[in-house]
């Protein structure tokens, strides 16, 4: 089975766009998901008015990412300044920002995105990645049971009933970082739409071996990042995952010292990407503005 990640992290601050206005509480629009490689959640994009084109919505990778190839059919320049260390789940590379002036999707435009180019696998079937640097100027409503999104203005409390609100904190690269705990061992966790399995670094791991939980199997894999790069990686079983009261029991999960971990300064603390594994076919709701997660029980 192949276990596949997209992250593509820059070593600089979120830019901050501008976005069409509506009514307070009021979506900008809504639209039925595409159904990309291994079930991960797409949206159709158009950019600087062309397409739509196919862009996987990922709430683990920090900007927006074009394929060279659409970068070239559409002439997005290269902003001005140097080029910038792109931190993937495997390595390094370098790429520079390029300015599309308008993206849009669900109704709403966004103005001013600073994308960088990079290769994806060809597998996943998309021309680019919506990033946190994209989502984070909405409430992000993903119904990944019914394949919808809805996109609301930013601040927009989006709350049905039985669903439970997760408090985090907004990190430096627009994640929405939540308290975890995995085995009873605090945990730094991050919703990643773009992964199909759930990771977690060594330090987790050694945390929850001195807890006497111990690893019922551990199993030789490979973590595919955004750029076909390649690192080997283990898997390990956790009798319980929780995330305040929503918890899943026996998970498997790989193992991995990710440098996207050390680039938002998760490597030295127990840290867990939790992927489409656990979050498959619920409804999650990224409220960015108040750095909160709704998640049915």
């Amino acid at each position: 089975m192949r276990h596949a990640l997209s992250y593509a992290l820059l070593t600089v601050a979120v830019f901050v766009l501008s976005v069409t206005v509506t009514a307070a509480g009021e979506a900008y629009g809504s639209q039925q998901l595409v159904r990309l490689a291994s079930g991960r959640p797409g949206l159709m994009v158009t950019v600087n008015g062309q397409g739509p084109f196919p862009f996987l919505i990922d709430t683990g990778t920090s900007h927006t990412v074009l394929v060279p190839e659409l970068r070239a059919r559409l002439a997005i320049p290269a902003s001005p300044g140097p080029r910038y260390q792109v931190v993937t789940a495997a390595g390094r590379i370098e790429s520079s920002f390029h300015t599309i002036s308008e993206m849009a999707a669900s109704g709403v435009v966004v103005e001013g995105v600073h994308a960088i180019v990079i290769d994806l696998p060809k597998s996943i079937g998309v021309m680019g990645i919506a990033g946190a640097d994209f989502l984070s100027n909405f409430t992000v409503d993903l119904e990944l049971g019914r394949q919808k999104i809805t996109l609301y203005p930013a601040g927009t409390i989006i709350d049905p009933p039985g669903f439970v609100k997760l408090k985090g904190t907004l990190n430096s690269v627009g994640f929405i970082v939540l308290p975890a705990h995995v085995e009873n061992v605090a945990a730094s966790a991050v919703f990643d739409s773009g992964a199909i399995w759930s990771i977690v670094n060594p330090k987790l791991v050694a945390f929850t071996q001195s807890n006497v939980k111990s690893i019922a199997r551990n199993t030789e894999s490979r973590v595919v990042d955004a750029t076909n790069r390649r690192a080997l990686a283990e898997t390990t079983d956790f009798k319980k995952v929780a995330l305040g009261p929503v918890s899943w029991r026996d998970r498997q999960c790989m193992v991995a010292a990710m440098h996207v971990f050390e680039q938002i300064g998760l490597d030295q603390s127990p840290a867990i990407f939790i992927g489409l594994d656990m979050m498959a076919g619920r409804r999650v709701i990224l409220d960015y503005a108040n750095a909160s997660l709704y998640l049915a029980p």
